[in-house]
């Protein structure tokens, strides 16, 4: 797992949940959907197209197995990145 990529996703899941009002909620390469509790349905949605879009993977719906914790979006990003 490149670790660059991972400070990457988190980054962004971070900053998806701060927008969300959940500031200082802490996100490591173990955090996903409900862990920490902010990342509920609706940040899932924005979480998906906001990696989907900086990190320039083509995604469908039924990708969207692959975003539920950081470490399965990283994972995603390495194999599927353009």
């Amino acid at each position: 797992m490149t670790e660059g990529l991972v400070d990457e996703v988190v980054a962004i899941v971070e900053s998806v949940l701060a927008a969300r009002g959940a500031g200082g909620v802490t996100v490591t390469v173990d955090s996903g959907m409900a862990n920490p509790p902010a990342w509920d349905s609706l940040a899932f949605v924005e979480i998906f197209t906001t990696v989907s879009e900086r990190l320039g993977l083509d995604v469908s719906d039924d990708d969207a197995i692959h975003f539920m914790t950081v470490r399965e979006i990283v994972d995603f990003a390495v194999a599927n990145r353009r």
